[in-house]
């Protein structure tokens, strides 16, 4: 099975049963006067730390590493589910 993204350049990316999938709003990594790739690289790591955790696991680590579990002052959407 693949993935396709519609919008903007289009890219394949091959899954298997039980792979995680995580989607969300660039207010979840983004911060001002911080580079976006600071924010996906604090992201990214912690979810690699934790990638065997349940996907509300997941999500709750996807929050806290971002040091918004409290409450964001940008709007986030966050999905996170197993394949």
């Amino acid at each position: 099975m693949c993935i396709r993204y519609s919008s903007g350049p289009q890219a394949e990316l091959p899954y298997t049963a039980g792979d995680t999938l995580v989607l969300y709003t660039d207010g979840l990594i983004e911060r001002r006067g911080e580079d976006i790739d600071v924010g996906l690289a604090r992201l990214t790591g912690a979810l690699a730390r934790c990638s065997r955790l349940t996907p509300q696991c997941l999500a709750d680590v996807a929050l806290s590493s971002q040091g918004i579990s409290g409450g964001a002052g940008d709007d986030v959407a966050l999905l996170v589910t197993r394949l």
